[in-house]
């Protein structure tokens, strides 16, 4: 079974209830996944100005805290706790 690996921001900053802004990337690719997380991370390393400006639309001039590949088991899990999906990229 092939696992999807997704791109996931952690933004700077949090909430007064604990709680941090995270962005989802959907579509960094024509399929909007990976298939490995080492596909997933060589991207990340190749387009550093593609994600810098996808976050930049979507937050401001905030930072990023952490750029990392998640696999598809984990953003579903966080998407049925309450998590809010990003905007398309």
């Amino acid at each position: 079974m092939v696992k999807a690996w997704f791109i996931v921001a952690i933004m700077t900053g949090m909430y007064t209830d604990g709680t941090k802004d995270i962005f989802i990337f959907q579509h960094p690719l024509d399929h909007g996944h990976f298939h490995s997380s080492s596909m997933c991370q060589k991207f990340i390393g190749n387009h550093p100005f593609k994600i810098a400006k996808a976050l930049v639309e979507e937050f401001g001039n905030r930072p990023p805290e952490k750029i990392m590949c998640v696999p598809e088991e984990t953003i579903e899990k966080f998407m049925e706790e309450g998590g809010k999906r990003g905007e398309s990229t």
